[in-house]
């Protein structure tokens, strides 16, 4: 930009970027209301001052880049790939308070409590990882066993410490004794039955299971399924039909007085396994599943599906979407790569974002955008600030809304959205965006025609 001051000195130039710089035109403003020379001196010194300034934020640039490119030198590409990978919102949505050791985003009590045991304990991310993993694993395997439904939603809360134990109902201030009714050696924990009873360890020995190794930290729970998981199918199945047989012989000793022993317990174990085992070669009608299928969108409406594909060693993903009316026909379809993607939720909302902006391009003005990734459907429909790490990118679908008249979000499984689905993985293949009018590959055309109402 250039300035010419033909009455009183030379012309004066400045670089027209400096006035992208937030702080121009406070820095303008103030020189101006500052100085109390005539016009032209004033045009004349504020040319001057925008020079000099002009100067000093070159400057200000080059050592921030110099610094920057040190700094980058010295971490890991590891790490600066996923820095790459965060999704920045082109929306400029305001800045929010997020707590990132819940996934809601949201600080809870329960939250905060959880990140104290892990620094007290020195329990790195890594470690919780590893946790999680086993947790996952344990819930895995227990829901899958073949019991019936009493036995493992109990031998569930009393991992989670949700049965009334004596001690638990003592913390609920309930006058009790707190002494364990089948060994009345020590006080009636859930860390007590799990590991350290006598008569829970005799019990175990005499249907030969071994003893779950004590633990007397306070992540017994993660020790336990640790151990759980380890076992084989058989030995979990023995282990969660005893721990519910000796609850259940404890219940009946105290509100009953019955006499619960060892043999008795043991009988009952094995009469209640046999029983099972019986049970479990009885065929049952198993439920017909119920057929996901396309449907068309309103006559005023447009639908668009929309599906990812996504490459976790390049850490990218390609958008695959198609464009149909109320008869089925496909008005456009397209693939889109993206790059820096940090797994394969981001590439879901990524591709949720193209579709909303493949429409917008389009004219679309009344459309339905379909996908079959539920957590993404969820949070465009959810009435309240998102604050997951994909929050940049539903805040720019969030604020796409307003291109158009009306737009829904829906999902649909994913025998519903087949074509977006082969679109995506076509897309693997392509290096560029690719796009059809009124047509899509010859690769998908059979699972369009599969789709079109009768």
């Amino acid at each position: 930009m250039q300035l010419s001051t033909n009455r009183i000195g030379s012309p004066f130039r400045f670089e027209a970027s400096w006035l992208l710089e937030h702080e121009c035109d406070v820095v303008i403003r103030n020189f101006w209301c500052s100085t109390t020379a005539d016009l032209p001196q004033k045009l004349e010194l504020l040319g001057k001052m925008l020079q000099s300034w002009g100067s000093l934020v070159k400057k200000q640039r080059r050592k921030f880049k110099i610094d920057l490119e040190q700094r980058l030198l010295i971490v890991p590409p590891a790490l600066v790939s996923r820095i790459c990978c965060i999704p920045l919102a082109k929306s400029k949505p305001a800045d929010v308070l997020i707590w990132r050791c819940d996934n809601s985003g949201i600080y809870s009590p329960k939250s905060g409590y959880k990140l104290l045991m892990q620094e007290n304990n020195h329990i790195s991310v890594s470690d919780t990882e590893v946790q999680e993993s086993i947790l996952h694993s344990f819930y895995i395997k227990l829901w899958g066993l073949n019991l019936p439904a009493k036995c493992k939603i109990f031998f569930w809360r009393l991992l989670n410490n949700f049965l009334p134990t004596f001690v638990n109902l003592q913390y609920k201030r309930v006058q009790v004794r707190n002494t364990c009714p089948l060994c009345e050696f020590a006080a009636e924990s859930t860390d007590h039955l799990l590991f350290l009873c006598p008569f829970i360890k005799q019990v175990l020995s005499s249907v030969g299971l071994p003893h779950p190794p004590a633990n007397h930290s306070s992540f017994y729970k993660d020790a336990f399924a640790g151990w759980f998981v380890n076992s084989n199918a058989k030995q979990q199945m023995l282990l969660v039909i005893t721990y519910w047989a000796i609850w259940h012989a404890r219940n009946k000793l105290i509100y009953e007085g019955s006499l619960c022993s060892i043999p008795t317990t043991s009988t009952f174990i094995q009469a209640f396994i046999l029983e099972t085992e019986s049970l479990a070669g009885i065929s049952t009608l198993k439920p017909v599943p119920k057929k996901v299928k396309w449907f068309p969108p309103d006559s005023s409406t447009i639908k668009l599906n929309f599906d990812a594909a996504f490459n976790n060693s390049t850490n990218t993903s390609v958008s695959g979407i198609v464009a149909r009316n109320s008869q089925g026909l496909v008005l456009a379809a397209c693939t889109f790569p993206h790059s820096a993607v940090a797994d394969a939720f981001s590439a879901e909302a990524l591709a949720c974002e193209s579709a909303v902006t493949f429409a917008s391009d389009l004219g679309f003005r009344s459309v339905q955008v379909e996908g079959d990734s539920l957590s993404i459907i969820k949070k465009l429909n959810a009435a309240t600030m998102d604050r997951s790490l994909i929050s940049p990118i539903i805040s720019d679908i969030q604020t796409l809304r307003g291109s158009f008249d009306n737009i829904t979000f829906s999902f649909v499984g994913r025998q519903g959205n087949m074509v977006a689905h082969e679109l995506a993985k076509l897309g693997i293949q392509l290096s560029e965006p690719m796009y059809w009018m009124e047509e899509v590959p010859m690769q998908v055309e059979r699972l369009v025609l599969r789709d079109l109402p009768p």
